[in-house]
C-alpha cells in the first residue's frame, strides 16, 4: 500500500547527467513558450486569457520530460491546495500516451522475469499490448488450463529513470521552497509524498497486495469488480522483478454517456461512489488514481476498477478525522469542521482561529441543504484550500488525500451523472463508520 518497500536503484553519473539535459531542455522550451504567450497577452490586452494558455503550454510539453513528470503532473492535478485551478485542470487531462514495449523485448522480459520461456507458462501470449503506460504495459494471455489472464510488465530501465528524476525533483523543490512565492507552502513535504507515490507504482508486490485488499473490502458490492492477482504467479519472486499476472477482465472500453445510456450511467456512477465511500470511511483505503483509464463503467451498470499502484492506506486517526469532517459538512456543522481541520494542521503558529472558524462556518453553510445538482465538490474543495492558504494553514496530507481522491473520481464521472448527490450517498457509510464498533 505504500512505497516503503520499493527498491530504489542507484543512479549513475551518466544517467543523472542525461536526465538533467533532457529535463533542462524541456523546461527551457516550456519557459520560452510561456514567455511568448505572456508577451502576446500584454500586447493584445488579453491578460485574462494568459493563465489558461500558459497552463496548456506547460501540460502539452511535459511528455518530453519523461514518465516521472507525467505522473507527477497527474498527481498535482488534484492539488488545488498548492496550484492554480487552471494548471490543475490542464494537468488533469494528461494521460499516458506512449508506444508499447517492442514485441521481441516484451517476450524476452516476461521470460526472464518469470524464469521460464513463455511457451512453457502460457498456452497463448498476445504480444500486442492491450494497454501502454509510461511505467508498464499490459498483455492478454491464456494459461494451459484455459484461464485468461492479464500480464502487467514493467518497462525496462524505468526504475533508473524515475530514480534520477525524483532526485532532480527533490533538488528543484528544495530550491523553489526558498523563494518568496513558495515560502510557507509545504512544497517539500507534498512533493516528497508524491514522489513516494510515483516510486510506489513500480512496486508490483505492493500492487498485488492492494488488489487483494480492495477486492476483499468491496465483496459486499456485487456491481464492483477488481481483478485479482493469479495465486500461482503472484509470488514476490516474480512481482518483485516487475511482472504481475492477474485476472483478465473482458469488455473494457471507454464508453461515453451516450454509449451507456442514462439508466446504466446512473447505476454505474452510484455503484462506483458507493465503492469509494465503503473503502474510504470503513476500511481507510483511498484509490487516488481513478481517472478514466482505471475506472470502467459497463453497459449493465457495473463498474470495473483497475490499477492499484496508487492506493493509500490511511492511519486510523486520519480515517476518523476525514469521516467526521465529511459527516459534519453534510449536516451543516461548520464549527466542528473547523475544529477537525485545525486538529490535523501541520503548523498553527500565528493563526487567527476565530476568523478561520467563521469562514469555515460560512463555507459549510453555503452547501448545506442545496440540491444535488447545485452541490459542486470541486468548488467546495477549492474554497476550502483557498481559505487554508490565506490563513497560512497547511493540513496533514494524510487528511487531504481522501478529498483529492474523490475529486479525481468526480472529474472522471461528472458527464455521466451530473445530478449525483455525493452527500446523500455517503450518509449510510458515514453512519456505519462513526456509530458502529469497528
Amino acid at each position: 500500500m505504500t512505497a516503503t518497500s520499493v527498491h530504489r536503484p542507484s543512479v549513475g553519473a551518466r544517467m543523472l547527467t542525461g536526465r538533467i539535459l533532457t529535463v533542462g531542455r524541456t523546461f527551457l522550451a516550456v519557459a520560452a513558450r510561456v514567455g511568448a504567450l505572456w508577451v502576446v497577452a500584454r500586447l493584445t490586452g488579453r491578460r485574462a486569457a494568459f493563465p489558461r494558455a500558459a497552463a496548456g503550454a506547460v501540460a502539452a510539453r511535459l511528455h518530453q520530460a519523461g514518465p516521472t513528470f507525467v505522473k507527477l503532473a497527474q498527481l498535482l492535478s488534484t492539488r488545488l491546495d498548492l496550484l492554480p485551478a487552471e494548471l490543475c485542470k490542464a494537468f488533469s487531462r494528461l494521460y499516458d500516451d506512449v508506444p508499447a514495449i517492442p514485441a521481441k523485448t516484451a517476450e524476452e522480459l516476461v521470460a526472464a522475469r518469470m524464469g521460464a520461456p513463455l511457451k512453457t507458462i502460457f498456452a497463448r501470449f498476445d504480444l500486442r499490448a492491450v494497454a501502454s503506460g509510461s511505467i508498464a504495459c499490459v498483455y492478454r494471455a491464456t494459461l494451459f488450463d484455459g484461464t485468461e489472464v492479464a500480464v502487467k510488465l514493467r518497462r525496462p530501465g524505468v526504475e533508473e529513470i524515475i530514480a534520477a528524476d525524483l532526485r532532480l525533483i527533490a533538488w528543484g523543490t528544495a530550491l523553489a521552497a526558498r523563494t518568496p512565492m513558495m515560502r510557507g507552502l509545504p512544497a517539500v513535504a507534498a512533493v516528497r509524498q508524491m514522489s513516494q507515490a510515483i516510486a510506489g507504482q513500480l512496486d508490483f508486490t505492493a500492487e498485488a497486495a492492494a488488489l487483494v485488499r480492495l477486492s476483499a473490502a468491496l465483496k459486499e458490492l456485487d456491481e464492483i469488480k477488481v481483478p485479482l492477482p493469479h495465486p500461482e504467479y503472484a509470488d514476490p519472486a516474480r512481482t518483485g522483478r516487475g511482472v504481475l499476472v492477474m485476472e483478465y477482465l473482458p469488455g473494457l472500453a471507454r464508453r461515453s454517456p451516450a454509449d451507456l445510456g442514462e439508466q446504466a450511467s446512473v447505476r454505474a456512477v452510484e455503484a462506483a461512489l458507493a465503492a469509494i465511500y465503503k473503502i474510504l470511511f470503513l476500511d481507510g483505503l483511498v484509490h487516488c488514481d481513478l481517472h478514466p483509464g482505471n475506472l470502467y463503467l459497463m453497459p449493465d451498470g457495473s463498474v470495473q476498477i483497475l490499477d492499484a499502484g496508487f492506493v493509500v492506506e490511511l492511519p486510523e486517526g486520519a480515517r476518523r478525522a476525514f469521516t467526521e469532517f465529511f459527516f459534519r459538512m453534510g449536516t451543516g456543522n461548520g464549527k466542528r469542521c473547523a475544529e477537525i481541520v485545525l486538529s490535523t494542521a501541520m503548523d498553527r503558529r500565528g493563526l487567527d482561529e476565530g476568523a478561520f472558524t467563521a469562514e469555515m462556518v460560512a463555507l459549510v453553510e453555503s452547501v448545506t441543504g442545496v440540491r444535488a445538482g447545485d452541490f459542486d465538490l470541486l468548488r467546495f474543495a477549492g474554497g476550502l484550500f483557498d481559505m487554508q492558504r490565506r490563513h497560512g494553514l497547511h493540513a496533514d496530507p494524510q487528511f487531504i488525500f481522501p478529498l483529492l481522491g474523490i475529486l479525481v473520481f468526480e472529474g472522471a464521472i461528472n458527464a455521466y451523472h451530473p445530478e449525483v448527490d455525493f452527500q446523500e450517498l455517503a450518509m449510510p457509510y458515514l453512519v456505519r463508520a462513526l456509530f458502529t464498533r469497528r
